[in-house]
């Protein structure tokens, strides 16, 4: 099932609107879309307690897309549940049943702009038990971040059999994914210190089964960063803490990425439809925008039954 939109007769289009313009309806207020920036998405994925969700956290802060107040809240709301340092995780879970159990349950999402693209980032868990919520976060990525542990025997549990990692690359490569950054977590912990010898070891030992999988070598980028103090995310490592690493920052490689290829807005509007909730007296649909454009005000419909939505 997807959604797509009825012709309609050939318009003069408008002026583009700029990114502070509003539009004001009888009903509501709406901020026109930012037409400045690209519109993006990206998913982290990989094994249980990687480091996602703080690193998705820790974003949202460099980036200003959170407050301080509101990062003062989860600062006091962590502290309550006995886990002073997962505050930055608590941007993305904060659902009781996930700050309970210190995991990812559901798949969250944020946002972010950079001076070219208007970013949404998905948090898929990494437990077993939620595979399917990691699948819906791939589905509506264009690009992959594989999240690793570079601590001493993290990132070996999570690459063996028994872990996710290697599902993770898998299913994600088989839903779409073309590019994939692998994100080298815990680069500050005492049992790593930034050594290269450590990062190396991590890329020498996943990157043939990431190409076994069928990941182009071109397609694939190593960044070593701490997402608990922020270093290699938004601005490269000082050379203090991490004199051998000379390339780009997190953001900067995000900043970098190629819009994904196919994304042609003369073509008609398809959207496959990958979930639905039911809101109130509304049934809100969730999909990834695959060809065209919609705007405010297009006649969509959901095929093939041509139901008006």
């Amino acid at each position: 099932m997807e959604v797509q939109k009825k012709a309609e007769p050939t318009q003069q289009k408008a002026p583009a609107a700029k990114a502070n313009d509003k539009k004001v309806t009888a009903s509501n207020e709406i901020t026109v879309v930012d037409e400045s920036r690209q519109p993006v998405s990206m998913v982290f994925i990989g094994h249980v307690d990687a480091g996602k969700s703080t690193i998705c956290g820790q974003l949202m802060l460099q980036m200003g897309a959170v407050d301080e107040r509101t990062i003062e809240a989860y600062k006091i709301d962590a502290k309550k549940q006995g886990r002073d340092s997962w505050w930055l995780a608590y941007c993305m879970d904060n659902s009781d049943e996930e700050k309970a159990k210190g995991k990812t349950v559901e798949m969250g999402r944020a946002y972010f702009d950079t001076p070219t693209k208007q970013f949404t980032i998905f948090d898929a868990p990494g437990h077993k038990n939620y595979v399917p919520n990691m699948i819906m976060g791939a589905c509506l990525a264009d690009y992959g971040g594989l999240v690793v542990s570079a601590r001493k025997g993290e990132f070996e549990a999570g690459f063996e059999s028994a872990g996710q990692t290697r599902e993770h690359v898998q299913l994600a490569k088989s839903l779409g994914i073309q590019k994939l950054l692998i994100v080298v977590n815990k680069m500050d912990e005492p049992s790593v210190m930034w050594a290269e010898s450590r990062f190396q070891e991590v890329k020498t030992n996943i990157t043939p089964f990431l190409l076994a999988t069928g990941f182009k070598e071109e397609d694939i980028m190593f960044v070593p960063i701490s997402g608990m103090t922020g270093d290699g995310m938004k601005d490269k490592v000082e050379d203090s803490v991490c004199n051998w690493y000379k390339g780009p920052s997190l953001i900067e490689i995000l900043e970098s990425l190629p819009l994904p290829e196919g994304r042609d807005p003369t073509n008609p509007l398809r959207i496959p439809v990958l979930d639905n909730l039911q809101l109130e007296n509304a049934r809100t649909i969730y999909g990834k925008v695959e060809s065209g454009t919609v705007k405010l005000g297009d006649k969509c419909f959901m095929m093939p039954n041509d139901h008006p939505c």
